[in-house]
């Protein structure tokens, strides 16, 4: 395996650590007990991958200043540690950030909306950083918008995770962190129904997660 391929979490992987014990190590609020059905990466795990996609990076774009796009939210927590991990590296970089919701069902014929205004990147190299890609719909309909409306000179994608499902996807991605089954996972930016993004770690959501009323919480 080349360091460009992602670390592959088998189906049956119950955690990829970086250390022993693992799951005695995980800390979650205590209102989320019982919402997980097991842990899939440990924290450790995971800053150990993001600083090697880091030296990927820097490898490719040393003596250039590409612009990170962050993918908001789920992306931020992944977007700040590879910015840390990069910086480390002496690498430099611009920022920007964006909020888009992707609509593809009965109701709709797949389009995106972005929320706020499209940043200028005319003439910029330009990192996606997404949390996690599963069909792609997202990025299939932001890339054209990106390299149309933003004038980017060229774009690459930088995903934490990618969801291993039956279907094609989409759109592929440079730089990936990780290779999961295809289960929901929250935790590190991960949401579901906007809980879940205060865990360290990643785990898989359990039925009584999903099935939780966000109202309940204060």
């Amino acid at each position: 395996m080349s360091a460009m391929d992602p670390i592959i979490i088998a189906d049956e992987e119950v955690v990829y650590s970086s250390t022993a014990n693992a799951t005695k190590l995980a800390v979650y609020p205590p209102e989320y007990e019982g919402h997980f059905s097991r842990i899939l990466i440990q924290r450790g795990a995971i800053l150990s991958r993001v600083a090697s996609l880091a030296e990927l990076i820097h490898r490719d774009y040393e003596g250039k200043r590409p612009v990170f796009l962050c993918v908001l939210k789920g992306a931020t927590p992944f977007y700040m540690n590879l910015l840390e991990a990069l910086q480390d590296l002496r690498q430099g970089y611009y920022t920007e950030f964006i909020r888009v919701k992707s609509y593809e069902g009965l109701n709709s014929s797949g389009s995106l909306k972005v929320e706020g205004t499209v940043p200028n990147l005319e003439g910029k190299d330009v990192i996606i950083v997404e949390d996690i890609l599963d069909t792609g719909t997202t990025l299939s309909h932001l890339i054209p918008l990106l390299e149309k409306e933003a004038r980017a000179k060229t774009i690459q994608v930088c995903s934490l995770l990618i969801k291993r499902i039956k279907e094609p996807q989409k759109v592929t991605a440079k730089y990936i962190g990780f290779s999961i089954p295809p289960e929901f996972v929250v935790g590190y930016g991960l949401d579901y129904n906007e809980l879940y993004r205060d865990i360290r770690d990643v785990w898989i959501i359990s039925q009584m997660g999903i099935d939780c009323d966000r109202n309940d919480f204060p």
